[in-house]
């Protein structure tokens, strides 16, 4: 059956269709989680960091993810950095051996299920991976860079509170997709600008 001619939807440019759905009254938390969600995956903000990182492979946004992952995650199966990385498990390959031939990941047996490949960081790419973390911690440091310690430790107790109360909601799935490890920490992050 041949499709219909799509024909535009005209609207008129009231506030109420001018108007978000959320955040419309101003910045509150759900609109404040949705920017910083939004900044901190758009293309811009990646680029950014893939330059001030001195990303080896700078053209090579794909391969930059996936660095980013094994960061946050250490070694993963690579059904897990397709998965992170929004990308097939055969492209997920092909960045794999481009970021092996820069020497900065490596394959290795899973210790669970040895029939299973793992992928990991080698020292080198251990190196670029903490540059890239640096680089993203600068702003949120020069963010906080007022507040006091109390605040800071209070705004990541709450922030970790609100990560493992929404995992446990929607069954796992936040630790599932993001593979970052979950054991309690001992300490407080303190993204506060170091010597820059």
């Amino acid at each position: 059956m041949p499709r219909r001619p799509h024909s535009a939807v005209p609207l008129e440019s009231t506030p109420a269709v001018m108007a978000p759905v959320v955040g419309g009254g101003g910045l509150d938390a759900r609109a404040a989680m949705q920017a910083i969600i939004t900044w901190a995956s758009s293309g811009s903000r990646r680029e950014d960091l893939l330059r001030r990182s001195a990303f080896p492979l700078p053209d090579d946004m794909l391969a930059f993810l996936v660095m980013n992952q094994l960061a946050y995650r250490g070694a993963a199966r690579p059904t897990e950095l397709a998965d992170a990385a929004h990308t097939g498990r055969s492209n997920l390959s092909k960045v794999v051996r481009r970021l092996e031939a820069a020497d900065l990941v490596g394959r290795m047996a899973n210790p669970d299920d040895g029939r299973e490949t793992m992928i990991a960081l080698t020292p080198g790419g251990r190196e670029v991976a903490e540059r890239i973390v640096a680089a993203s911690e600068t702003d949120f440091a020069h963010a906080i860079a007022g507040w006091g310690d109390d605040e800071r430790e209070q705004f990541e107790d709450l922030l970790v509170r609100l990560v493992r109360d929404l995992d446990r909601r929607v069954d796992g799935e936040v630790q599932r997709v993001s593979g970052a490890p979950w054991e309690p920490s001992t300490t407080h992050w303190d993204p506060r600008p170091h010597g820059d």
